[in-house]
């Protein structure tokens, strides 16, 4: 407990705060391997102090480029040269980890862009490190990151291979299911990223990053856009550029603000992408999908209430909590733990 206090203390004062950020190489993975033990030892009880250690620890992370020594495989092959899915800064491949079968998300090559290269590997960093810390049954687990060399070294996140594949996929292929336990199965995810300590905000949810399990369950996936809520006491923010929005159809009208200033996503920004993916697993697509996208962009601006899907298991209490995460008034969309407890009392 006496390296957490010292730690936090350090990182209350501004000058030594940004040199503790500011850390590289040897010096920035020896911070990474303190602070990730201190949270991995079930012994000790870190108290008010597990939130900014966290927080510490992806920052130091993303401005590094660097994880801890914990998360790093040994070996991972990958089965195939051709990726079955592609996302914002990576292609996914199915590999192999000691026999079982994993998911491969491999960062794209920036060719001789150095610039871009470090930046696609802060990233990385700082989603293997933010997505490690999280456990629950309605996330989907991460196994580690694993470097592929080769004329430039590429990272790989590794996690379980779902072969049901994404929500969006499994609801295109497999027409009788029990949706009331998939969006179940998403509302606890949700509700457990933003009662994390620290809170951690999706901020790209959709149906392409919702995967099913062997057991037919949903969980929560690809951390990429997360960010931690901020943490005044401390002045650490983990925030995204104001063109890290997420996608057009599950974009809160909000995020639509053509001011200089845009608005930055947050719990509400959240439940108002449950409330798309909840449409989505009745209509097979997300509201306004089937406008052209400058048209869809205005109707999600003006707030217009999407066409009630016309499936026989979305009775009117689902439609009205769906249209409650809809609400053009953040403040009058539910939180996601009040989604939950709803969505567990049927």
């Amino acid at each position: 407990m006496a390296l957490a206090t010292q730690i936090c203390t350090l990182l209350r004062k501004p000058r030594r705060r940004r040199l503790f950020m500011g850390q590289k190489d040897c010096a920035a993975r020896s911070l990474l391997n303190l602070m990730q033990k201190l949270l991995d030892d079930s012994s000790l009880d870190l108290g008010e102090f597990r939130s900014p250690i966290t927080t510490a620890l992806v920052q130091l992370s993303r401005n590094s480029g660097l994880v801890p020594d914990r998360l790093i495989l040994s070996y991972v092959s990958i089965q195939s040269p051709y990726a079955v899915d592609g996302g914002r800064y990576g292609d996914i491949y199915k590999g192999d980890l000691g026999g079982r079968a994993v998911a491969v998300k491999l960062t794209r090559c920036c060719g001789y862009d150095e610039d871009a290269t470090l930046q696609l590997m802060k990233a990385f960093s700082k989603e293997a490190v933010l997505w490690a810390q999280l456990s629950s049954p309605f996330v989907v687990p991460f196994y580690g990151i694993f470097s592929v060399t080769g004329p430039a070294v590429r990272l790989c996140l590794v996690s379980p291979w779902m072969k049901n594949g994404s929500l969006t996929q499994y609801l295109a292929k497999t027409p009788q299911i029990d949706r009331l336990s998939l969006m179940r199965d998403v509302a606890f995810g949700l509700d457990y990223l933003h009662s994390f300590d620290p809170p951690v905000i999706h901020g790209d949810l959709k149906g392409q990053n919702i995967l099913i399990t062997d057991g037919h369950r949903a969980c929560v996936a690809d951390f990429g856009l997360c960010i931690l809520a901020q943490n005044s006491a401390l002045q650490i923010t983990m925030s995204s550029s104001s063109n890290d929005h997420g996608s057009l159809f599950w974009m809160a009208p909000e995020l639509f603000n053509d001011d200089e200033e845009r608005l930055s996503k947050n719990f509400s920004t959240d439940v108002y992408a449950f409330g798309c993916v909840c449409y989505e697993i009745f209509n097979g697509q997300p509201p306004f999908f089937e406008l052209p996208p400058n048209k869809a962009r205005i109707a999600i601006k003006e707030s217009r209430p999407p066409p009630r899907p016309m499936h026989p298991d979305l009775d009117d209490t689902l439609w009205m909590l769906v249209l409650e995460c809809l609400q053009r008034d953040p403040e009058s969309r539910p939180s996601m733990n009040e989604v939950a407890q709803q969505l567990s009392s049927r």
